[in-house]
């Protein structure tokens, strides 16, 4: 039999941190000269704009 779930168990239970953010990047091909997309799923820390992250992560690149 299935265990009965209250609304306090669902909110007592911590989640994970689903900051995460998509970055599509298009660079132009030198060989062919057609546009390549790259994508990438950055996580947003605590206290961080996203904004910020892919600024860093664009200035680590």
């Amino acid at each position: 039999m299935a265990k009965k779930q209250s609304f306090s168990d669902k909110t007592g239970k911590k989640a994970a941190s689903k900051n995460r953010i998509k970055l599509v990047r298009s660079v132009i091909s030198e060989k062919t000269g057609s546009v390549r997309f790259f994508e990438d799923i950055l996580p947003v820390p605590e206290g961080k704009t996203p904004e910020a992250t892919i600024k860093d992560f664009i200035a680590s690149k």
